[in-house]
């Protein structure tokens, strides 16, 4: 959309989608002279603000002088924007600020985004004939050091990279409390529970230059070197040890020029041969204003909106012919519940029961069993601690939601195994709210061979319409939707309904349609018709 002519290089205000709608805004910096292809480093940019007024000029200006330097050295560099502070303004706080966790039941994090948008960015550098296609590199700082380790991580075409401030490991995250300096786009949604030296050792034996340095709170000294420790031992099994290096400065969380020289040194060691000494420093010489790619930005954009549909939900299920089908459909969830979303594993196995939760037996005819969530169930903080103390449970592959569908899954199984309800006229499981749809899925997830002949009931009250309000569990909307949910759910019980969305039960009232009461025993409460 424009271009800068300067003295020795050239920069172009350039956009590409991603996907469509997906715009991603950039700088390509070009040196003067191209007299063959050049290699190419990918800068992706940290969170930094340049704005004026309510104009976004993109946080790639704020890391312009990398571009600079690079092109007045005989590389090509594109610079790009993220989805939060770019040129159009979308969301990296959903969890954080925003209250959006169901951001977590549907698999997305930001930080995915930013590495697709990473690639596509390597895509187009590879088409541009000022550039060597084979020597790529990639860099950034902060935000963008850990777009660093996920775009090398994931594509093979980076051949040298430099992460500064970009990653430490779940000790710090979790334990010492550095997540809460961090907004999504620095996490991944950890299904598989890796701790983060995982995603840094797949570079390897690729050059990998880690920088940090030594004050800075968000990404603390000591994990920094436990990671660092653990990608060598992947490089010395590799006998790539000369491709690894640990770099450490004196400061806080900032660009200094310190961190700069090494990584200028690294890249041209790596994807061009040469050691020569670093004799320039990287200076900003373009009013940010200059860099700015859209005069008016595109009504076709989807960045604001991209939580909505970078991972897809999973597609509305057909209704069963029979009922062995429908049983089959069912066994499908199960399986795909203990798979992606409640996996069994050591983190539950070692878990107190009714850490979040409590309940309360009411003798009667019958029996009467009420889940509750606990009104202190994280002491006395504040909200915004509140908050941060949950972002910590998808750090470790779980959310508390998840852990209270374990718990109560594992009491239930007692409660039931342990008594004899018949003689008190069945057992009734009560609920409201978060903790009716927690029931659901412990009682979905409980073994067929212990209810027996026991005579098992909920009643659940206040349940959301879907799987975007209520509860978080990792991943489920990527295996099912609530209402196929409910319906699979009363297959097995009978359920009472009240005071919920009448559409909740749509999908039940069609299979029951077609096979009949058995297939879902479920029951809405007169008035909510």
């Amino acid at each position: 959309t424009g271009r800068i002519q300067k003295d020795g290089y050239s920069v172009e205000n350039l956009h590409f989608q991603s996907l469509p709608g997906l715009y991603v805004t950039g700088n390509l910096y070009i040196p003067e002279k191209v007299e063959k292809p050049l290699p190419a480093i990918l800068y992706v940019s940290g969170h930094a603000h340049a704005k004026e007024g309510n104009v976004s000029f993109g946080n790639k200006t704020a890391y312009q002088h990398h571009g600079i330097w690079f092109a007045k050295h005989g590389f090509v560099c594109l610079i790009i924007d993220t989805i939060q502070l770019g040129e159009i303004e979308g969301i990296h706080h959903g969890t954080y600020r925003y209250h959006r966790w169901w951001w977590n039941s549907r698999g997305y994090t930001p930080a995915g985004v930013e590495a697709w948008n990473g690639i596509r960015a390597l895509d187009y550098l590879q088409n541009r004939s000022e550039v060597d296609g084979s020597r790529l590199g990639i860099t950034g700082r902060s935000g963008g050091g850990v777009y660093s380790w996920w775009v090398a991580a994931l594509d093979e075409r980076v051949k040298a990279v430099v992460p500064v401030a970009g990653m430490t490991d779940l000790h710090n995250y979790v334990i010492d409390g550095a997540v809460e300096g961090h907004c999504d786009c620095m996490f991944m949604v950890n299904s598989y529970r890796w701790d983060y030296p995982m995603i840094a050792s797949l570079v390897a034996p690729r050059p990998l230059l880690i920088a940090n340095s030594d004050k800075d709170s968000i990404f603390p000294l000591d994990g920094v070197l436990r990671t660092h420790a653990q990608v060598r031992h992947i490089y010395t099994a590799l006998g790539a040890e000369d491709r690894l290096c640990l770099l450490i400065t004196e400061g806080p969380h900032k660009d200094t020029q310190d961190l700069q020289v090494p990584a200028f040194r690294w890249f041209q060691r790596w994807l061009k041969e040469n050691d020569d000494l670093v004799e320039s420093a990287a200076v900003k010489e373009i009013d940010p204003s200059d860099l700015r790619v859209f005069e008016n930005l595109p009504e076709d954009e989807k960045v604001t909106s991209v939580d909505t549909f970078f991972v897809k939900q999973k597609k509305i299920s057909v209704i069963p012919n029979t009922m062995a089908e429908w049983d089959l459909q069912i066994l499908g969830l199960k399986n795909a519940l203990w798979k992606h979303v409640f996996t069994d594993n050591q983190f539950y196995k070692e878990l107190n029961p009714k850490t979040f939760w409590e309940y309360t037996v009411k003798e009667g005819n019958p029996r009467v069993i009420e889940i509750m969530e606990k009104i202190d169930q994280l002491g006395d903080f504040s909200d915004h601690k509140h908050n941060q103390i949950r972002r910590r449970y998808m750090l470790i592959g779980q959310t508390m939601d998840s852990k209270r569908v374990q718990e109560l899954r594992s009491v239930l199984q007692t409660l039931i195994s342990n008594s004899n309800h018949e003689a008190h006229g069945g057992l009734t499981i009560q609920a409201k709210g978060n903790m009716a749809v927690n029931a659901i899925y412990a009682g979905l997830m409980l073994d067929e061979d212990i209810l027996g002949s026991n005579s098992l009931k909920f009643h659940l009250s206040d349940l959301p319409k879907n799987h975007m309000k209520g509860p978080d569990y990792l991943n489920l909307m990527k295996v099912t939707r609530f209402n196929e949910s409910l319906a699979a759910f009363s297959r097995r019980f009978e359920v009472m309904i009240e005071n919920s969305p009448a559409e909740l039960v749509d999908f039940a009232n069609k299979v029951r349609a077609k096979l009949g009461v058995e297939a879902c025993n479920l029951k809405f409460m007169e008035q909510d018709q």
